[in-house]
């Protein structure tokens, strides 16, 4: 098993020092193009072709979605390992790649998904590389995933079936610290509650009104007071997305848009089923009715398997953290002009744990927290959740921005298309490479992490979030 495991550090080290450039290439490319939610044609179509090339199989389309895709290569009877690619930029984020921000006014890459996308498909091409050399015998493949932003397109690609039969995921985004995260994501539902009443003329007749503004406006005094008798990590935002059209009419029609967020989709549920309790009384009370309907925006908790966590650790470790020059450092430093010692803190306390003061006084951390995380609940939501309760999987992040930067940020976007971005996500796709290798060459590893997530299936059975009426590209 030694002498495997240093043939293919040797083979993965060997690939990376020839087609690094290559990928930090690709990467560029998908940054240029910039591409919104289910318009990713060009960078997908670039990364099957990419893939295509290298000897991978294309299945095009999956889950109904013109953008998603999954590529694979199998050498023989084994396990299954994957990774997820993203490619999806975000509206009005786009910028020239400067010091100072200079807006372009179109798409951008604030998330970093041109990196994601490019170093998960360089993981999947050096895993592809080393089976072949070394006849590790099983199958990787790469998944195509749009549409992050909003979109939530690997909850359809789950409810399609998408990532059954896979042993293992190695999942990464860009960020601002080197970590191996076993914290969860929260749960999220995008809920549109519709109310219908009966219109009449403010002035001279409301009494023949039934407002249904009144209606929503009531609802959501209800749920400010349901606020104190949920658990303190519960977020409950809203907008009232329609209000009527003049306020000379008592509207018939008003629209209230709730996100929910809860540590847990069970927790969630609970709230979510009690706002609904909330909403329907608020209808009795003005002689209303309510619908309600869940959106694209729903995602589940995450669930990070702590055997492929930690086997991605060991490899962090191994590799190391990315590795800036004098210029990176100089650059980023101009970049984080304004950034305070204390929003340094506050930032990577908050999403890292780290509490390094050392940290907080570098504008780029090559430094990896060894800090797992676990039991904790990050901030955020993310679709990348939901493949967490099909198959095992690990969250690595690499720095390729700024500390103290934050996603969907002009910094951000500046740094996905230059080598800042670049050198964090080939650390990210070694890392990878590497872990896809040692799980498909452990089999007891891959068995000891599927008992780990059917144990957690026992106890909270998986249910996809977005109803099945509601379609990929629907409105939020």
């Amino acid at each position: 098993m030694q002498e495997k495991s240093s043939a293919i550090r040797a083979q993965v080290a060997a690939w990376f020092d020839e087609n690094s450039q290559r990928y930090a290439a690709l990467s560029k490319e998908i940054w240029d193009y910039a591409e919104l939610q289910f318009q990713e044609f060009r960078s997908s179509k670039l990364l099957m072709e990419t893939l295509q090339e290298e000897g991978f199989t294309i299945e095009e389309g999956v889950a109904g979605i013109p953008t998603a895709f999954v590529a694979t290569y199998t050498n023989g009877q084994g396990p299954t390992v994957g990774t997820l690619g993203e490619y999806d930029a975000l509206k009005g984020l786009g910028c020239e790649i400067a010091d100072t921000y200079r807006p372009t006014g179109g798409p951008g890459h604030g998330c970093g998904h041109n990196l994601l996308g490019a170093g998960a498909a360089a993981a999947a091409v050096a895993t592809r590389r080393a089976m072949e050399a070394l006849g590790i015998q099983g199958t990787v493949k790469y998944f195509g995933c749009p549409a992050e932003e909003g979109g939530s397109a690997k909850v359809f690609m789950v409810r399609e079936h998408v990532f059954d039969g896979v042993d293992a995921i190695m999942s990464w985004h860009p960020s601002n610290a080197n970590i191996v995260s076993e914290a969860s994501a929260m749960a999220i539902l995008s809920v549109r509650y519709q109310f219908h009443g009966r219109a009449a003329h403010a002035g001279v007749c409301p009494h023949l009104g039934r407002s249904a503004l009144d209606a929503a406006i009531l609802m959501d005094v209800g749920v400010n007071y349901l606020r104190e008798h949920v658990q303190p990590d519960t977020r409950i935002q809203c907008v009232i997305s329609n209000g009527g059209k003049v306020p000379n009419v008592v509207p018939d029609e008003a629209e209230i848009w709730y996100y929910i967020r809860a540590p847990r989709r069970q927790d969630l549920d609970e709230v979510f089923r009690r706002i609904n309790l909330i909403a329907e009384g608020m209808a009795h009370a003005t002689e209303t009715t309510v619908e309600w309907h869940v959106g694209t925006g729903a995602s589940t908790n995450g669930l990070p398997n702590s055997v492929i966590s930690a086997l991605t650790r060991k490899n962090l470790q191994e590799v190391g953290g990315p590795r800036f020059d004098d210029a990176d450092r100089a650059f980023a430093a101009k970049l984080n002009a304004g950034v305070t010692i204390q929003e340094k803190a506050q930032s990577m306390g908050q999403m890292y744990a780290i509490t390094d003061p050392d940290i907080y006084r570098q504008d780029l951390c090559e430094y990896i927290q060894t800090e797992r995380m676990a039991g904790r609940v990050a901030p955020y939501s993310g679709d990348g959740s939901d493949v967490a309760w099909q198959t095992p999987t690990a969250q690595l992040n690499t720095c390729c921005q700024p500390v103290g930067t934050g996603n969907h940020s002009w910094q951000q976007v500046v740094c996905s298309g230059s080598s800042i971005g670049q050198k964090g996500m080939l650390t990210a796709a070694r890392v990878m490479a590497l872990s896809m290798c040692d799980a498909l060459c452990d089999p007891a590893l891959l068995k000891a992490a599927r008992e780990e997530l059917e144990a957690h299936l026992k106890e909270y059975p998986y249910v996809c979030p977005i109803p099945p009426e509601v379609q990929p590209g629907m409105p939020d």
